[in-house]
Parts: structure tokens; sequence; C-alpha cells
């Protein structure tokens, strides 16, 4: 019985291999012609550090850099906590009478 003919076999990781070349070109183009303006960095003699504990407690002062408040993710995430610690105590329980 014959067959019918079959054209060579074709290896997809050849265009695997391609579309990666293809695509690292492009990232690389858009990389090279990307232009940015000058950073504006902090003022200058105001605490970075000082400025996050004030935002996070949603206190406003002359000088901190102003941010946003943060105070309710702040008492959530207290909260959340707490319970997950609550709830691990009350796993870690031993019942007097319970099976060793």
């Amino acid at each position: 019985m014959t067959t019918r003919p079959r054209l060579a076999e074709f290896d997809r990781s050849v265009v695997t291999g391609l579309a990666a070349v293809v695509l690292f070109g492009l990232m690389a183009a858009v990389f090279l012609t990307a232009q940015f303006d000058q950073p504006d960095g902090f003022p200058a003699g105001l605490s970075v550090v000082k400025s996050i504990g004030f935002a996070m407690f949603d206190i406003s002062a002359e000088d901190v850099i102003v941010g946003e408040g943060f105070l309710a993710a702040f008492l959530i995430i207290a909260i959340v906590l707490d319970a997950a610690l609550d709830g691990s105590l009350m796993l870690a329980e031993r019942d007097e009478g319970g099976e060793e």
C-alpha cells in the first residue's frame, strides 16, 4: 500500500527563537529611544523617614513632605493581624481531657 508524500518536518523551536529575538529587539529599541525628564527628588533638609511616619498616622506638620494618609490601612492591618494571632492561640490551646 502506498502512502501520500509528506512534507519535511518543520521545527517549531526556530519560530519560538525568532519570536524571542524580535521581542528582544523591540524592547531594546523602546528602551534606547525613551526620554526621561530630570528627577525632582525630595526637598532639601526634610526627613523622608519622619514624613513616612507622619503620613502613616495621618498627622500633618510643617517640616514634613506632604503625602497621603494611611491611618485607615494601618488600623485595618492591625485588626487583621490581631485576629490572626487570636486564632492561632485558639487553635494552639490543648483541652485538659482531650486525646493525647
